[in-house]
């Protein structure tokens, strides 16, 4: 590019995530205008005067307007050849001016390198705009967090937090670090993390993740990690890391750029040479010029730029919309996947739970009716099941006297008489003797007036996206759908065929897992898999393309798979297939257009049609449109 510290050098891959937001200022484009200013006068001078000294002038001020614009590029190009890289934009472009300086054509010279130039700042721009447009989505790390040391507080920046610290968040800010529940519960906005604007309660020793902003009241919470092992943290990270890791495509282009940009060099000596031995009016200075016109348009940077960008891109559209592509080439995959084996809790289902069934023994109503002012008192999984599940029983009754165990059960006196709810251990603590024939962890047994009166089964739920994500997926050409868990065998073929899998497994170990999935992947390459659990990591760094379910997912699955879906959603999953064919559709096109384009430009210029002005702009003409195809990727729309 035509500032050296915001360039890439053309033999090498666009590295998006080095460029500095900083390095792009509208101050960019004060050389280039005071260049303009400064070639309109000497093209004034020249066409108005025919002095020697106006001559002189004029080459005086065409020699500033060059250098404004043209000094940067011959310094990269000088370090580049320090480097022994002598095919390179920059050196192409400098011998290509310098040429034309030689001829005497001053003016095209100077407009040459100046359009080059401005060509390679709005592209830089471009670059940048993309590069934020990801920054900006997941930059959610606060400006400073407020310590508690002793009886006072003190601010400082994030990174400075450390493991262990005690941290004050007032309503509406923002958790800087991860950390976890000290005290009383808290109300926090996780819309940052899963996408889902409501609020959520957190209860003691509850896990807290950086980004998530308090509702309520002001609290304090203790850290578990520093800012660069923080949950938003790593996930920026990822998409950083993403920029690097390059699809076939990308790694193609770059490999016959190395031999691409030498061949087309010598060539443009060939057309300035070979016409010395075959044509008989032959002038140098006129085979000269067309060699340069061949030289300048033999630059591959249209491809090196915009095909990175491209990607990077998708990257950004995908980021935008809450998924995660650790690489450009996880895209190319996407767009060839065949199969698609899901976990099932907290994949396939949301981990919640609803009721399944109601056993009660005597006066159901004023039985369900207490049990649901009790539970009211309660934040646990089975509680909230329980509330919206037996809404209709609410009413007003006496309650008092409320106490609750975590991992128990809880109790209190419900007009007049105790009631007790929670598993079999608790109640026969509390002296309640019944036959638990039933054998299920998903379970809540119920005493009244001290004597047992039933129970009630919980089961987990199906994510409303599910459906509705497999048969988007079918649509999409994926022929073969999967289910393994650990769970029973008949929880699994009923939400198999409710779904209308393809096959399922269950009581599967890790183990089993991975190796039920490996020969799955080998009749139905390439494959994915889509998990949450740390039992799902060794499955998902074994498949072709391992999908994390990343809200509330494990750490270990994230860092294993190639996609991570923010906020759990399995329509996402569709959702980057799309994402991915829209990339790979824009890679071609910007691949297609730029070749036409030079190809034709360097026939036109070999026979003396294309002057240097119509090689500049099959050069950074091109580059530009398809930087700016590659730009309206992360504006696509894509439905989920």
């Amino acid at each position: 590019m035509a500032n050296a510290d915001v360039s890439c050098d053309c033999e090498s891959d666009l590295d998006l995530s080095k460029v500095s937001p900083s390095a792009f200022q509208l101050n960019d484009f004060r050389n280039p205008i005071l260049s303009l200013v400064l070639l309109a006068i000497a093209y004034f001078i020249l066409n108005s005067y025919s002095t020697t000294i106006s001559f002189w002038i004029a080459l005086f001020l065409l020699l500033i307007s060059y250098l404004l614009v043209g000094f940067s590029v011959i310094k990269k190009a000088m370090q580049l050849l320090a480097k022994g890289n002598f095919f390179n934009e920059f050196m192409l472009m400098s011998l290509a001016t310098f040429g034309a300086f030689y001829i005497g054509d001053y003016l095209e010279g100077v407009f040459v390198m100046l359009f080059y130039s401005t060509g390679e700042i709005v592209q830089a721009d471009a670059v940048k705009s993309v590069r934020n447009s990801i920054k900006n989505l997941l930059d959610l790390q606060v400006r400073s967090a407020t310590l508690i040391k002793g009886d006072s507080t003190i601010k400082c920046p994030p990174n400075e937090v450390k493991k262990n610290d005690l941290i004050q968040v007032l309503p509406g800010e923002m958790l800087p670090v991860d950390g976890a529940v000290l005290d009383n519960d808290i109300q926090l906005n996780t819309a940052n993390i899963t996408g889902e604007a409501l609020s959520r309660t957190f209860k003691k020793g509850d896990t807290l993740l950086a980004g998530m902003i308090c509702v309520q009241s002001p609290f304090i919470y203790k850290a578990t990690a520093d800012w660069n092992n923080s949950y938003i943290s790593k996930i920026m990270h990822l998409v950083e890391e993403a920029t690097h890791k390059k699809a076939k495509t990308q790694r193609l282009i770059s490999r016959l750029a190395k031999v691409y940009t030498p061949i087309v060099f010598f060539l443009a000596l060939a057309v300035i040479i070979l016409p010395y031995f075959f044509v008989s009016d032959y002038v140098f200075n006129e085979w000269l010029y067309r060699g340069l016109v061949f030289l300048v348009i033999s630059c591959p940077c249209a491809f090196l730029i915009a095909i990175p960008l491209s990607y990077f891109g998708g990257i950004g559209l995908a980021a935008k919309k809450g998924i995660l592509f650790k690489g450009s080439d996880v895209i190319e995959k996407l767009i060839k996947l065949k199969s698609i084996v899901f976990d099932k809790t907290g994949t396939i289902t949301t981990g919640k739970f609803k009721v399944k069934s109601i056993e009660i023994i005597g006066d159901k109503k004023e039985v369900l009716s207490s049990l649901v002012a009790l539970e009211n008192h309660s934040n646990h999984p089975f509680a909230n099941a329980l509330k919206n599940s037996l809404k209709e029983y609410e009413g007003k009754v006496d309650i008092k006297e409320i106490s609750e165990i975590p991992g128990k059960g809880i109790q209190g006196i419900i007009n007049g008489s105790l009631m007790l709810a929670g598993n079999a251990a608790y109640l026969r603590s509390n002296a309640i003797s019944f036959s638990d024939e039933q054998d299920l962890l998903a379970i809540v047994h119920i005493a009244f007036k001290g004597n047992y009166v039933g129970y009630i089964t919980f089961t987990d739920e199906l994510k409303p996206s599910a459906l509705s994500s497999i048969k988007r997926l079918r649509s999409q050409g994926i022929i073969k759908l999967g289910m393994l868990s650990g769970d029973k065998k008949e929880v699994v073929d009923s939400i198999a065929s409710h779904l209308n899998l393809d096959f399922a497994h269950g009581e599967l170990l890790p183990e089993d897992k991975v190796n039920v999935f490996l020969s799955f992947r080998d009749k139905f390459p390439p494959s994915a898999f889509v998990g949450d659990g740390v039992n799902d990591a060794p499955v998902l760094a074994s498949a072709d393309i391992g999908i994390a379910m990343g809200a509330y997912g494990s750490e270990t699955a994230i860092e294993s798979a190639d996609m991570v879906i923010e906020d759990d959603n399995l329509l996402k999953i569709p959702a980057a297939i799309n994402i991915a064919q829209k990339t790979q559709k824009n890679v071609w096109q910007n691949l297609w257009f730029a070749a036409i384009v030079k190809v034709l430009v360097l026939v036109l210029g070999t026979i003396g049609i294309a002057g240097l002005g119509t090689a500049i702009f099959a050069d950074v003409g091109v580059a530009l449109l398809v930087v700016l195809n590659a730009y309206r990727l992360k504006n696509v729309k894509i439905d989920i």
